[in-house]
């Protein structure tokens, strides 16, 4: 026993040695292949990107082997890091996912890409039965580097109000430069068109210079599609989930940089789940609201799933773009009633917001749960949550039903003999509800704008500065702020100093802030105005209103003036999309300072208001 003892502990004390020797080693050769992986993922992918974009004929000599090096890399660097953390004896958060994606890409590589054959011109690298497979599996590493560098990139003390800006431009920029490649587009594109269809995409706004169904190829009109799913949702909700799921050695630091850019209101062990949520719901929605949409059109086959797929994530990200020739007015679906009513209902729950649907779905078990153990007698089941409702979603549910209800009367009142004229009384109010809906943000359209009456345009632009709620991907004031705006007035015509929701009281912070975000907005619309009245002094002011309301508020309706504008007037808009989509209150906040705390109060003073 005494021999046994001694040689296991020679043996453990040599195998401790050998361990504190390899893995200073294991992890150099790590951050190397890390380094050359993510070059190489960076290489193949503008190699395709030339190759599908620009329509030219790479040779192949060169693409095929540099895609199998990049994969092979990847594979030894996963490899190494599999067997560190084996040596170590630690598993890293999320390994799981980690090892379930190596191991179907493994599978996928030695059962579908292997070569069936050695050819003597380009040799054993180019005889793939699945190259595109394997450029698609590259694609995937590469979103996994770039989420993993986004991650440690929160780590530097930036600020989030820059990372959250900064996504929003990178993907503006990339965008246009996407659309600008001959594959993308039917003919010459200016950078200006491009720049403008970009940013229109990424703010979900819908506001184009040009006819997408006509100027831009499939491939383009699928740029636009991802662009308007990443503005959507937000470039940053995919960036850190992949970062958060797939990087084990991410830090508080980092989850507090994503709580403050995705929801300040999220505790920092629950922003993962949050993230989760939030892409699991918006792939469930848009999946079933393509479903609907499909079998709501006539038209079948691969094209009816291209417009009930586009047509489902531009309505749940409030884009308001079509695929269909004149958007919504073609005549096939114009009169669909059924296909006008999926769309109202999918641009109202993309509007809504995220933490209202999450509000919602607790409220929602926790009713059906108790009402359950009621009626099986089990009383000393039910769980009474005070206040599972927040003060939040009373507000919102509250504007968001008073503007649907009162823009349908009113949009019925005054077009019933207009623009409704000929249509039935179902498809009255069927049209009348859609075009209450798509003001707030949207941007869709089932008839010529031009042809509203002016108190119609008026209520239409109000809907549309008023636009969707916070945490959704709408823009607009947001219908919190408008509310707060209607509650402070109320209450100091009463004489209060202070406003109460459901026996909460609000911050005096987030009063200030609504009434901020109230002036800001009157103060860029007025200055949009001006400009573009500047650049083209002939058009009508009641049109330059409404587009740039329209711009601002990232919605996309127009009364036909976007493509009649000149350049500056264009750039006028692409700014305001970009502030309306971003909220210059964060844009802001990337060049000032945080405050520091003060100890001390001078005394108050009142000033004469009225």
């Amino acid at each position: 026993n005494i021999i046994f003892v001694s040689m296991k502990g020679i043996f453990k004390s040599y195998l401790l040695r050998l361990k504190l020797a390899t893995l200073p080693f294991l992890n150099g050769i790590v951050r190397l292949l890390d380094i050359v992986n993510g070059i190489l993922s960076v290489g193949v992918i503008s190699l395709l990107i030339y190759e599908l974009g620009f329509q030219m004929e790479v040779d192949q000599k060169l693409l095929h082997p540099l895609y199998l090096i990049t994969f092979i890399t990847f594979f030894v660097d996963y490899t190494i890091y599999v067997l560190i953390h084996l040596i170590d004896k630690q598993r890293p958060k999320g390994w799981r996912w980690q090892l379930t994606l190596y191991l179907i890409l493994l599978f996928i590589v030695f059962i579908w890409v292997l070569p069936e054959k050695y050819d003597d011109d380009y040799g054993i690298f180019v005889a793939l039965r699945h190259f595109y497979l394997l450029a698609f599996l590259v694609i995937i590493e590469a979103i996994l580097k770039i989420s993993s560098l986004v991650t440690r990139a929160l780590r530097k003390s930036l600020n989030p109000s820059v990372i959250f800006v900064g996504s929003f431009l990178f993907l503006v920029l990339s965008g246009a430069g996407l659309l600008l490649m001959p594959a993308s587009h039917n003919g010459d594109v200016s950078f200006v068109t491009a720049l403008f269809t970009s940013t229109s995409s990424v703010c979900v706004t819908g506001l184009s210079m040009v006819d997408i169904t006509t100027v831009f190829t499939k491939f383009g009109q699928i740029v636009i599609l991802i662009l308007i799913q990443l503005g959507g949702i937000g470039i940053m909700t995919f960036t850190s989930f992949f970062g958060l799921m797939f990087v084990s050695n991410h830090s508080s630091q980092n989850k507090l940089m994503i709580k403050d850019i995705v929801d300040p209101d999220q505790g920092i062990n629950q922003i993962f789940s949050t993230l989760r949520n939030i892409l699991i719901l918006t792939l469930v929605i848009e999946a079933f609201g393509a479903l609907f949409l499909y079998f709501s059109l006539d038209m079948k086959g691969a094209d009816g799933i291209w417009q009930a797929v586009f047509h489902s994530i531009s309505a749940f990200c409030n884009a308001g773009f079509s695929t269909l020739s004149n958007g919504l007015c073609n005549i096939a679906v114009v009169h669909n009633y059924w296909f006008l009513t999926l769309i109202s209902l999918l641009i109202i729950i993309g509007g809504i917001g995220f933490p209202i649907m999450f509000n919602f779905w607790h409220w929602m078990r926790q009713f059906i749960a108790n009402q359950f153990y009621i009626m099986a007698g089990r009383r000393q089941k039910y769980r009474h949550i005070p206040h599972l409702l927040s003060s939040n979603f009373v507000i919102v549910i509250s504007i968001t039903l008073f503007l649907l209800i009162s823009g349908t009367i009113l949009f019925l009142i005054t077009e019933y003999r207009n623009t409704l004229e000929g249509q039935p009384f179902y498809g009255k109010l069927t049209t009348a509800f859609f075009m209450s809906t798509s003001p707030r943000t949207a941007g869709f359209n089932s008839f010529d704008m031009m042809q509203l009456r002016p108190i119609t345009t008026v209520f239409m632009m109000l809907l549309m500065w008023i636009g969707a709620s916070p945490m959704s991907t709408g823009g607009g004031i947001k219908t919190t702020t408008f509310g707060i705006a209607l509650l402070n007035i109320w209450n100091t015509l009463r004489g209060r100093d202070y406003i109460e929701v459901r026996h909460r009281r609000l911050a005096s912070s987030t009063i200030n802030r609504a009434f901020i975000i109230i002036f800001i907005s009157i103060m860029l619309i007025s200055i949009g105005v001006m400009l573009i009245m500047t650049f083209d002094p002939h058009i009508e002011l009641r049109r330059i209103i409404f587009e740039v309301i329209s711009a601002f508020a990232t919605v996309g309706l127009s009364l036909n003036l976007t493509p009649l504008l000149s350049t500056g007037s264009h750039i006028v808009l692409i700014c305001l999309m970009f502030i309306g989509r971003v909220g210059l209150i964060t844009l802001l906040a990337c060049f000032i300072k945080e405050k520091q705390a003060k100890f001390y109060q001078y005394p108050s003073e009142n000033i004469s208001i009225n």
